[in-house]
């Protein structure tokens, strides 16, 4: 019987461990939990942002011709709604502002005299609206009385320029790529770890003998990644497209093509972020011979996975730093950081396809020497393999 064929042998390989890992109870309830989390916390996160500003209400007690129209417009240009409402009395009017059913009372007296009630002092933005919108509604009648029609009165003209615009939906945009960041480092952390266990539970089971008899090494190496890897972009997809049908849902995010799109480049990214630390710790698994040193072995892929995601994080709050600007460039960290700038418009067409292609020539050198390292640790039990010694072995 003939071997079979290099796709076809990795393709064998990647099915196997789909089929074997996509069925276990801790996959389905993990990616279950978390979809439900995601919609469950969309739900509450728009209940508590109450989707807008609050609406102010005023009561208004005596006669103040234009006030209460004042009030309003002058709110609703603040971006504070303000609903007036009329009281019978001044007495009326302190009760309901003592028992919360009025945020604030204005009681106009005689000769322009006004009293601004508040349970305890009132809010400073509300109180200003009120200050001007009493001094126009004033002066608006003491001209009126003089025979002057306000709206014949010259008005000055005043043009709003941003000195740094802000960007369209960059909010939702960032969002959606420290959602895509946390699931990278959630799938490194998972989808890493599977890889590195696969290999070291076959190695000690000595399946992979039986499964060498028939592929080669590296077919074994990347059918197991492929597949492994599969399931997580998968799982990925899935939490992704959650979000999004749960943040459209709720009203947390608006534009659906925007985060679509950027949900794209973040997926770009996530096959290559994987794709670098899946074949590291793929070798780093053929270095052990048992499960205990397995945790030691990989620590420092741990650290700099932990590393990646921190830049992220705190990367956000100085992406104009040279610092970040940099470490942007430099794989694995442009996995995250990249469609963080992204979203912000800090780079350029150019940025991105170089440091697409650095990520990519990052990916083939560890596949390089990985697959050295892994075709002559994985036969090797007893003692654990160091990578100084495997390095050794495969020059």
């Amino acid at each position: 019987m003939s071997a079979p064929s290099a796709s076809s042998a990795i393709w064998l390989i990647a099915r196997r461990e789909i089929v074997t890992r996509a069925k276990t109870r801790s996959f389905v309830i993990t990616t279950g939990a978390l979809m439900l989390i995601i919609i469950v916390g969309s739900i509450i996160w728009s209940a508590l942002s109450g989707g807008g500003p609050s609406t102010e209400r005023v009561g208004l007690v005596g006669d103040a011709p234009g006030l209460s129209a004042t009030l309003e417009a002058s709110g609703k240009a603040a971006g504070t709604p303000i609903d007036v409402v009329t009281v019978p009395s001044e007495q009326q009017a302190r009760d309901d502002v003592s028992s919360g059913d009025l945020d604030a009372a204005i009681v106009a007296g005689p000769s322009d005299q006004f009293v601004l009630l508040g349970i305890s002092g009132v809010d400073d933005t509300l109180a200003g609206i009120v200050h001007a919108s009493i001094d126009q509604s004033v002066l608006a009648a003491g001209l009126a009385e003089h025979g002057v029609d306000p709206a014949s009165l010259p008005r000055a003209s005043i043009r709003t320029e941003e000195t740094s615009p802000t960007k369209p939906d960059e909010g939702q945009r960032i969002a959606v790529a420290l959602v895509g960041s946390i699931l990278l480092m959630m799938a490194i952390m998972t989808g890493g770890a599977m890889v590195a266990v696969g290999v070291v539970e076959e190695k000690t089971s000595r399946i992979v003998e039986i499964l060498l008899a028939t592929v080669k090494p590296l077919h074994l190496l990347w059918g197991k990644i492929l597949g492994i890897g599969l399931i997580a972009l998968v799982q990925v997809v899935l939490l992704g497209a959650t979000a999004l049908i749960a943040g459209a849902a709720t009203g947390l995010l608006t534009i659906a093509g925007t985060a679509i799109g950027m949900f794209a480049a973040v997926l770009v990214w996530f096959v290559l972020g994987f794709l670098f630390f899946a074949i590291l710790y793929a070798a780093t698994g053929a270095l052990v011979s048992r499960q205990e040193e397995l945790n030691s072995a990989i620590t420092p892929l741990t650290v700099l996975s932990l590393a990646v995601l921190y830049a992220g994080i705190f990367g956000i709050q100085a992406l104009d730093s040279t610092f970040i600007t940099v470490l942007s460039w430099i794989p694995p960290f442009s996995a995250v950081l990249m469609p963080i700038r992204i979203a912000t418009g800090d780079t350029d067409v150019v940025q991105v396809i170089v440091t697409v292609v650095l990520m990519i020539a990052a990916c083939l050198l560890a596949t390089w020497l990985s697959a050295r390292i892994y075709q002559r640790s994985i036969l090797r039990t007893g003692t654990r393999v160091s990578f100084r010694e495997a390095l050794s072995m495969a020059r």
